[in-house]
């Protein structure tokens, strides 16, 4: 048995548009589908090989929830070269995610009964993630 709170979900926004334009284009009319954050392009071969490679090498466990220290260091490394932006590897978390970050968060500082102000423009998820807080 699920708990009451799963009932208060609804059903994605994003995935409803998304189903709507397949629907029209499988209709044959001409969709540009802006609802769904899906590259128009290949996954770069660089970034192919480096995958390949890293099964090929036996990368293929479990790694540690935030993220593994070489690519904490990675990220580290990029942010300062190329945005001149300087952290530790301390203040570097790995996630599956922005939306999962922002769950998790909802899921760590809300309480039942909390009043939450949500901004404008915002991923439509959000207030789902709020609602099911308690």
């Amino acid at each position: 048995m699920l708990t009451d709170r799963i009932g208060r979900i609804t059903p994605s926004a994003t995935l409803v548009m998304t189903a709507k334009a397949a629907e029209l284009r499988a209709a044959g009319k001409p969709v540009i589908n802006l609802s769904v954050g899906e590259p128009d392009f290949p996954t770069p071969e660089n970034i192919r090989n480096a995958g390949k490679r890293a099964i090929d090498e036996g990368h293929t466990r479990y790694t540690p929830e935030g993220g593994t220290l070489e690519l904490k260091k990675a990220v580290v490394k990029k942010l300062s070269r190329d945005n001149d932006l300087h952290y530790d590897t301390s203040q570097i978390l790995i996630s599956c995610g922005g939306k999962h970050s922002l769950y998790n968060a909802c899921q760590a500082l809300f309480q039942s009964g909390d009043e939450v102000i949500i901004f404008s423009p915002y991923w439509v998820s959000f207030p789902d993630f709020v609602s099911v807080t308690g």
